[in-house]
């Protein structure tokens, strides 16, 4: 599935000269020979390329307490190379071509790429297998999932150090009061139970208002939405294990059978009509604003229109008296999609990282920030200004600020999660929609549609060469076939160009590897 939390100062002026060098986002050769050598403090120094989402980080007030917090608990100055996550995949890119100009950890977003595959095959990256079994220097590193590991192996060598995510994240939630005020009363568990709830939301004035101008089901030309979808039927998770071999979903009578159901709600009104141009950036601001009542995508993207709720008072339909709330379903028919267990990752490179040393610094900076220590000042800030201990000694987040203005703002942009995705001690007092999001997380796991595929993907050079034009065919076609534009007919002219394509081909190498691999 295509489908994805920052640091740096020193005590010394030549670590706060480097830090403000990097901020700019240039990286000279000359500057990172200087990165490599130790500084005056005794602690090592490491080049780190990260993606920005905020274009603050690590730049606000405070952040000069939190950059000297990290530095010393783990030994180590970095020197940031911020981009912009708007442009961050064509700087990677560009930056895997300047094979002699690289910063010693790369972080790549989402699964990995054909250009990334290709570099590895050239010799850019450490091959990571031996440090990752060391579980004396690696206390944290050392328990990451080989499953998940086996997503990010070339040629039988682990190239990256994986973002940990949770594998059920992706489900089904509801506006709840909505659901009160049109009479369901019990949590939908099948297709048909959803159904009926979105041409409920759509044409029974859910929130009482007599205007017809609410509609079931928020979606967006983000494609995860369709995925989870399909699940529901049995079709699987872009591909699936059929009498012994690997097919692509798009191959399979469940497929075609979601899609007529995701073609009969789109030509009922249940969802807009303008679907397909809707971002994802601006995703939930349908249920939001009270235009649409189920959202279906990641649990937390539920918490958060919940949260939102809260925040500004939007109250219940039903009982004024109250905030509108979520109810977090997860799955439906007893499936729903599983992610990698991950969304992106790091690479050590060859070109930044010259010796084993320097391999070790930066891995040893990586497993440090995955202590309980770490976790807290990279989400949850600075205690008395971004959260406070209550008496059972748990986080409170105050929430007074936004995130991109908070001092750790992009420090978690550095954190693997592993083994943890959040910090044991001290804990996260939590709030109902983070207890409710943790409970359809637990819900999920548990029945979650893995991509089988997935490992043999990012082995295969047919997928490296034609994977991605190829995948465009069928998203594209599945979006026209739900909005009238292709019928029948056309979805299966779409499926015989994917073949024609080299999708034919991509079918034999994934099953070529398959058969195999012996460890599955």
């Amino acid at each position: 599935m295509k489908k994805t939390w920052k640091r740096a100062l020193s005590v010394s002026l030549a670590g706060a000269v480097a830090i403000s060098v990097s901020a700019c986002g240039g990286f000279a050769a000359s500057s990172q020979k200087e990165a490599a050598n130790t500084t005056a403090d005794g602690k090592p120094t490491i080049t780190f390329m990260a993606p920005s989402f905020y274009g603050t980080d690590l730049k606000n007030d405070k952040s000069d307490e939190v950059i000297k917090r990290f530095e010393d608990y783990t030994g180590t100055h970095v020197n940031w190379q911020w981009e912009s996550n708007d442009t961050y995949k064509e700087k990677l890119g560009l930056t895997l071509m300047d094979k002699d100009n690289m910063p010693m950890v790369v972080t790549a977003s989402g699964d990995l790429t054909a250009n990334v595959v290709d570099a590895a095959r050239k010799g850019a990256f450490w091959d990571l297998t031996p440090y990752l079994q060391d579980k004396e220097n690696y206390k944290n590193l050392s328990q990451a999932n080989p499953k998940v590991l086996k997503a990010l192996t070339v040629d039988g060598k682990i190239i990256g150090i994986y973002r940990s995510r949770v594998i059920g994240r992706y489900g089904f939630s509801y506006r709840t009061d909505w659901a009160e005020a049109v009479g369901i009363t019990e949590e939908p568990k099948t297709v048909e139970d959803v159904y009926n709830m979105l041409y409920k939301f759509t044409y029974n004035d859910p929130d009482g208002n007599g205007i017809n101008d609410t509609y079931g089901l928020e979606m967006t030309k983000y494609t995860g939405p369709l995925d989870i979808i399909q699940t529901w039927f049995g079709c699987g998770n872009e591909w699936v294990e059929k009498d012994g071999k690997l097919v692509p979903v798009h191959q399979t009578e469940e497929y075609k059978e979601a899609l007529k159901w995701m073609k009969k709600i789109y030509d009922e009104g249940l969802i807009r009509k303008d679907w397909a141009t809707v971002d994802s950036g601006t995703f939930q601001d349908g249920c939001k604003k009270g235009e649409a009542g189920a959202f279906l995508d990641v649990m937390d993207g539920a918490k958060r229109i919940w949260s939102y709720y809260n925040m500004n008072s939007v109250k219940s339909v039903t009982d004024p008296s109250k905030n509108a709330s979520m109810t977090l379903v997860g799955p439906i028919n007893d499936r729903t999609l599983a992610n990698s267990g991950f969304n992106g990752y790091y690479l050590i490179t060859r070109a930044g990282a010259k010796t084993e040393e320097e391999v070790k610094n930066c891995l040893h900076f990586l497993d440090k920030m995955c202590d309980d220590e770490m976790l807290v000042l990279a989400d949850y800030g600075l205690e008395g200004v971004t959260y406070d201990l209550n008496e059972a000694g748990k986080v409170v987040i105050r929430h007074e600020m936004e995130a991109q203005y908070t001092p750790s703002a992009g420090l978690n942009q550095s954190i693997c999660y592993i083994p943890n995705r959040e910090p044991k001690s001290p804990a996260l007092e939590k709030d109902e929609p983070m207890i409710a999001q943790d409970q359809a997380y637990e819900r999920n796991e548990k029945v979650a549609v893995y991509n089988p595929a997935l490992g043999y993907l990012a082995n295969s050079e047919v997928n490296a060469e034609v994977g991605t034009d190829i995948e465009q065919i069928i998203d594209d076609a599945r979006t026209q076939y739900i909005c009238g534009q292709i019928d029948d007919e056309g979805l299966e002219a779409a499926a015989k160009q994917w073949l024609d394509r080299g999708g034919d081909r991509l079918i034999e190498e994934i099953n070529q590897l398959y058969q195999n691999d012996t460890s599955k």
